[in-house]
């Protein structure tokens, strides 16, 4: 009897503490009208016979008026009788934090006009003692991103629970991957991942005019395809680097990013960039523009599989020039904010150089000047250890070639009379001094009191310096006496596999 009291007594405490996360932007992105909004969703679905049972959509999280056609297209394809649990993935557009945010422990459903949206208490337990997933629940409460998608999930998908995750700040594509493993237990016949972004903001209400007239709406479309094509093309690198070399205003690149990886590692199938347009198109005004995609991926979950890096051994001269276009590509995205990077990764290159650990520097030379030329250098910057894919690298080292201190700062209408060259570094390794060093093969770094500064092997042969000059031109670079190197310097050397643009 005391049991049955106890257990009586706690159900009603449950019952008494849960709690539902109000609409926030309901009369606003959507009406508040049940009736009417569920005849608009009805009529933005656009179910295709021929396709049915998405695991993973991307959609778009603005206005109905706006979006809602697009994200109709992606909602389309999912089985809805099938689904149990969504996975909502968003950004957060009032609050900054880091890592991904669930809702507060007493939040049990999620309200719309349509009535209430319980959420998958379990899977919510599970993730809360995952570390990168401690963001504060107060950013779901004024949070449209996840919400402006449930009235969608309602009509198509009525019994599915959710999991509402919030994604912040992160660093990079470990952490995305990190993130996006954590998931892989949620996974299943009957799960679904929702991805949640809108694409380029244009305008200067949003900080960003990169490009003008003309065909101003043509350019933000070719570069909405360019980056959400990349997420249909399961290209998690492609679409990270994408949006970070060009700046392209994704606000929900970050989850879309721990979508990419969680597709990439544990998915079975293909996506299909279903559309792509822009506001402009329903306002006639580009100069105040938001693009819009919507993406379905095709197939089936699978366990989580990693990939060993690959041992990067000897680059091929066909190989070499891939990279090489990868350094363009990166500074003209990177100048003129296009898609160039994306096209870059749509074509085909060799996975298993690009993703191997190495160090490399990115060299940008006057055409049609002479190696001994005292004008030729226009800028060399590079990233030195092995710690990363040889792509990171690459592209880091030409980002920040753009920036070589020691230069005015690149422009985009340089880049026609540049000759780009890439040098893949070995790691460095100490040698007792100079006489371990060989002029022509060796790249040097010096070291002494704080100073430190290199050469790649080579800049001697080009110059025409033995190894006294070489070390005395590198004592200066390194903020030194020339003659500095001869007492209490150490030394380190590595070689490298030069790659140049053909004249």
């Amino acid at each position: 009897m005391r049991i049955a009291v106890f257990a009586t007594l706690m159900v009603a405490a449950v019952i008494a503490a849960a709690a539902t996360r109000r609409p926030a932007v309901a009369g606003g992105f959507y009406t508040d009208d049940p009736v009417q909004l569920r005849a608009q969703i009805e009529e933005m679905l656009q179910p295709s016979p021929s396709r049915k049972g998405a695991r993973a959509v991307v959609v778009p999280h603005a206005g109905y008026a706006y979006s809602g056609a697009v994200a109709g297209k992606a909602f389309a394809t999912l089985d809805g009788a099938a689904v149990r649990r969504v996975i909502l993935l968003g950004p957060s557009h009032h609050r900054s934090f880091s890592g991904a945010a669930l809702p507060a422990r007493d939040i049990t459903a999620f309200s719309t006009p349509l009535g209430d949206v319980p959420l998958d208490m379990e899977a919510l337990a599970s993730l809360r003692g995952e570390p990168d997933f401690k963001g504060p629940a107060a950013a779901h409460d004024p949070e449209h991103s996840l919400e402006v998608e449930l009235p969608f999930l309602q009509v198509v998908a009525p019994k599915a629970e959710i999991v509402p995750i919030l994604v912040g700040q992160i660093s990079g594509l470990e952490d995305a991957s990190r993130m996006a493993r954590a998931l892989t237990p949620l996974l299943g016949p009957s799960t679904v991942v929702v991805g949640s972004s809108d694409f380029t903001h244009h305008g200067a209400r949003y900080g960003w005019t990169p490009f003008g007239e003309p065909n101003l709406g043509r350019k933000l479309l070719q570069l909405g395809r360019a980056t959400a094509g990349r997420l249909a093309a399961i290209d998690p690198e492609g679409f990270w680097y994408q949006v970070e070399v060009s700046g392209d205003t994704v606000c929900g690149a970050r989850p879309l990013t721990v979508l990419a990886e969680l597709l990439a590692h544990a998915f079975d199938g293909q996506g299909d960039l279903l559309d792509v347009t822009t506001s402009g198109v329903v306002t006639g005004n580009w100069d105040l523009s938001v693009t819009y995609a919507a993406v379905a991926f095709d197939g089936s979950w699978k366990k989580w599989e990693d990939e060993a890096p690959p041992a990067l051994g000897v680059v091929s001269p066909t190989q070499g020039a891939e990279v090489v276009a990868l350094a363009r590509a990166t500074l003209e995205s990177y100048l003129t904010h296009d898609g160039g990077i994306a096209e870059w990764y749509a074509a085909p290159h060799s996975t298993a150089v690009i993703r191997a650990p190495a160090g490399a520097f990115v060299t940008l030379n006057h055409r049609g000047k002479k190696a001994a030329d005292p004008g030729r250098l226009r800028a060399c910057m590079g990233v030195i250890e092995a710690r990363q894919p040889l792509e990171q690298a690459v592209v880091q080292a030409a980002v920040w070639a753009a920036q070589d201190p020691r230069f005015p700062r690149l422009e985009a209408g340089e880049m026609e009379g540049l000759e780009v060259e890439v040098s893949i570094l070995s790691p460095s390794h100490p040698v007792p001094g100079p006489e371990a060093i060989t002029i022509g093969t060796h790249g040097i770094i010096l070291s002494k009191g704080g100073h430190r500064a290199l050469f790649l092997p080579q800049v001697a042969t080009e110059q025409g310096w033995d190894l006294e000059t070489t070390l005395d031109h590198l004592a200066r670079k390194a903020g030194m006496a020339a003659d500095d190197w001869r007492r209490g310097a150490s030394f380190e050397v590595f070689t490298a596999q030069v790659f140049g643009e053909e004249r």
